[in-house]
């Protein structure tokens, strides 16, 4: 699944995201 985040440079979604790449998603971002 590929998940895109916005904020990711908080403490929380920048978690989210370690947490979404480690099971194996693709993981994109902005802020």
């Amino acid at each position: 699944m590929h998940i895109h985040i916005l904020g990711i440079c908080g403490t929380f979604m920048g978690g989210a995201a370690v947490l979404a790449r480690q099971l194996g998603h693709k993981v994109t971002g902005s802020d």
